[in-house]
């Protein structure tokens, strides 16, 4: 069976949403939420400030939630 683990350290929730403080990832409200040895989960509301200006979600905030998840 092939390992599918992510993690190459112990690593919570705490501690990952803890390095994201003063960031860009703080600043859009992006959460990490649910952990396991083969993903990551995070959240983002949408609101005004990422909104584009007919008050759809900003593709610009789809890839910073996107490049968030994928670079821890």
């Amino acid at each position: 069976m092939e390992d599918k683990r992510i993690w190459t350290k112990p690593i919570s929730l705490a501690m990952l949403n803890g390095m994201c403080a003063g960031t860009l990832v703080e600043h859009m409200g992006i959460r990490f939420t649910d952990i396991g040895e083969d993903y990551l989960r995070a959240t983002m509301p949408v609101r005004g400030t990422n909104l584009q200006p007919k008050g759809l979600l900003h593709g610009g905030a789809s890839v910073v939630l996107i490049e968030t998840v994928c670079s821890m």
